[in-house]
C-alpha cells in the first residue's frame, strides 16, 4: 500500500462522516441504565442482563430517525434476536449444529441488508446467558426477556421521536449507507468462508480461554460488502478496540460495584451511540467495553479479557484480510496460468 493510500485511510478513520445524535442516544442509554438498575434492585441481575443484551442487539448499530423506517428496523431486528435466541437454546449441547447455525445466520445477514450482522450476533452472544432448554414450553418462556429488550427499544425510541416532534425538529437525514456489494452472493460467500475458518480456530483454542467468541464476532463485524470498506473497518476496529480494551481493563481492574458498572455501561453506551454517526471509530472505542460488561453482567470478567478481545480482533482481522484481499490475488493467478493451457487444447 502506497504512503498516500495509508494517509488517506488514516484520515478516514477519524474524519467526521455525519452528525451526532445526542438526544436519541440519551433516551436509549437511559432505558439501558434503567433495565440494569431495576433488575439489580429486585435481585434478578442475570435476567436484566438478558433483557439488556436484547436491547443492545436491537438498538445497534444505529436506528433511523424517520417514524415508520425506525419501527420497521426495530421490528426486523427484534424478530431476528428472538429467532437467534431460540436457535441458541435448541442447539444447547450440540456445538456442531450451533456452528452451522452461526454460519447460516451470517449468510442470511449478508444477503438481507435489513438484517445485517444482527443475525449472526443473535446466535453468538446469548450463549452466555441462556440456560439449557429441554421442552418447547421452556423455550417459549425463556424468550420473554429478549422480547422485553426489543419492547424497551421501541419505548425509548418512540419517546425520543415524540419529544423531537414536540420540539418541532425535523429529523436530519441519516448518513449515506454503505454501497451494496457488486455481487451479494460473492459477499455472502466471503462471510461464510471467513466464519468457517474462525469457528475452526475457536475449536483449536483452549476450552478454558475466556472470550474466544469475540473472534467470531470480530470476523462478522469486520468484513464488509466492498473491499475498500473492509480495509477502513479493519483500521477502525484495530485502533478503536485497542483503546476500548484499555478502558475495560482499567474499569474492571478496580473491581467496581454493580452500581458503578451500570453507570459505566450507561455512559459508554451513550457516547458510543451518539458519536457512531460521526465516525464508526468512536463506536469501536466505547461500544465494545459496554458490550463486554453487559455480555457477562452481573459477573465481572477478568480485567485481562479486554486484552484477549484485542487478540481475537487481530486474529479475526487476519482471517478477513486473507479471505478478502489475499485470496482474490492468489486464485486468479492460478486461473490465468491454467487458461492458456486449456485454450491450447481446445480447437
Amino acid at each position: 500500500m502506497r504512503w498516500s493510500s495509508v494517509r488517506s485511510l488514516a484520515t478516514h478513520v477519524v474524519r467526521p462522516m455525519g452528525h451526532p445524535q445526542w438526544a436519541m442516544a440519551l433516551f436509549l442509554a437511559t432505558m439501558l441504565g434503567a433495565i440494569l438498575t431495576a433488575s439489580a434492585a429486585i435481585g434478578h441481575a442475570k435476567l436484566g442482563a438478558a433483557v439488556a443484551l436484547s436491547f443492545l442487539l436491537t438498538a445497534v448499530p444505529s436506528l433511523p430517525q424517520q417514524l415508520w423506517a425506525g419501527l420497521e428496523v426495530i421490528t426486523v431486528r427484534g424478530v431476528t434476536v428472538l429467532c437467534g435466541a431460540s436457535v441458541v437454546m435448541l442447539t444447547d449441547g450440540l456445538p456442531t449444529v450451533r456452528a452451522i447455525a452461526i454460519v447460516a445466520a451470517a449468510l442470511l445477514g449478508a444477503m438481507v441488508d435489513r438484517v445485517g450482522p444482527t443475525a449472526g450476533l443473535a446466535v453468538i452472544l446469548p450463549t452466555i446467558h441462556l440456560p439449557a432448554i429441554v421442552t418447547p414450553q421452556s423455550v417459549l418462556f425463556a424468550l420473554w426477556p429478549y422480547a422485553a429488550g426489543t419492547l424497551a427499544v421501541v419505548i425509548a425510541w418512540l419517546g425520543w421521536s415524540i419529544s423531537n416532534r414536540i420540539r418541532q425538529n425535523d429529523p436530519r437525514p441519516n448518513p449515506s449507507r454503505i454501497n451494496p456489494p457488486d455481487s451479494p452472493h460473492g459477499h455472502a460467500a466471503r462471510v461464510c468462508l471467513a466464519l468457517i475458518i474462525a469457528l475452526m480456530v475457536v475449536h483449536l483454542l483452549p476450552a478454558d480461554l475466556p472470550g474466544t467468541h469475540w473472534l467470531i464476532t470480530s470476523v462478522l463485524l469486520t468484513i464488509q460488502p466492498q473491499p475498500h470498506q473492509t480495509r477502513l473497518r479493519i483500521a477502525q476496529r484495530l485502533s478503536g478496540n485497542t483503546i476500548g480494551a484499555f478502558i475495560a481493563a482499567v474499569a474492571l481492574g478496580a473491581t467496581p460495584s454493580v452500581h458503578v458498572v451500570i453507570a459505566a455501561v450507561t455512559i459508554l453506551f451513550l457516547l458510543a451511540t451518539a458519536l457512531r454517526p460521526v465516525n464508526y471509530t468512536w463506536w469501536a472505542v466505547m461500544g465494545p467495553p459496554a458490550l463486554l460488561m453487559v455480555s457477562e453482567y452481573p459477573a465481572l470478567f477478568p480485567w485481562y479479557e479486554g486484552g484477549i478481545r484485542v487478540a481475537m480482533n487481530l486474529l479475526g482481522s487476519a482471517i478477513v484480510v486473507f479471505i478478502v484481499f489475499v485470496g482474490p490475488r492468489v486464485w486468479p493467478v492460478r486461473n490465468r496460468i491454467a487458461t492458456p493451457h486449456d485454450s491450447g487444447i481446445r480447437t
